[in-house]
């Protein structure tokens, strides 16, 4: 795997990190010389924070950002939830998206990663969990980003990748669930929590949105 810029990787050895497990996965789907590049995060708490960016080719019509490090510690999942405990996180992005290491001076290009690592984070800090259907965004409910549109983010199966991809098998018979992250309008996420998750992707199918993040795509619920 090509590693982005002379970051290196720096963690304390008391901060758990689950590289290993997102690697052995990823070999399963990408050959070594597939361009996967890894976002480091320089310094780290709680949990150490890194983003795989595993770019767009021909059999792969869209980059993956896939967070690794989320699940290094459970979530505080209730008792009568039945959701995993572990959890990481991706986005789909079009193939023409730049994640060029220099482009991230421009919340424009950089604010999945930016979202991305807020929500690996979130759990943790917080003592709570994050599974289907749930939704993420700063309580001014300001955009991510000048432009934009979106105002927040929805945890959602994959309509594009495998449950053999979004789905990572633990040795003590658990699993470590990928959700893909889906951002919405204001008017969406409102009637997202009015109406619930699966009522909002049914008004995305209606209208033909596709799990790949569009900027200026249609609000389905304005």
């Amino acid at each position: 795997m090509n590693y982005s810029q002379n970051t290196e990787k720096k963690m304390h050895e008391n901060i758990p990190n689950s590289v290993e497990i997102v690697d052995n996965h990823l070999d399963q789907f990408f050959d070594k010389d597939e361009d996967i590049v890894v976002f480091h995060e320089k310094e780290s708490e709680i949990i150490h924070r890194d983003v795989y960016f595993i770019k767009a080719s021909e059999d792969l019509p869209y980059n993956v950002l896939l967070s690794c490090g989320m699940s290094a510690l459970p979530m505080k999942v209730p008792e009568d939830i039945n959701s995993s405990e572990f959890v990481e996180i991706m986005i789909l992005l079009p193939k023409e998206w730049n994640l060029e290491y220099e482009s991230f001076s421009d919340e424009k290009n950089y604010w999945p990663i930016r979202i991305m690592k807020e929500i690996m984070m979130s759990p943790h800090k917080n003592e709570t969990w994050f599974g289907y259907g749930h939704t993420y965004g700063h309580e001014e409910g300001e955009e991510f980003a000048d432009g934009i549109g979106f105002n927040s983010i929805m945890l959602a199966y994959s309509m594009e990748l495998s449950d053999d991809f979004t789905q990572i098998e633990l040795e003590n018979e658990k699993t470590v669930d990928i959700y893909t992250l889906i951002p919405l309008y204001k008017e969406e996420l409102e009637f997202k929590i009015k109406n619930g998750a699966s009522a909002l992707l049914e008004r995305f199918d209606k209208f033909g949105i596709e799990e790949i993040v569009e900027i200026g795509r249609k609000n389905v619920c304005k």
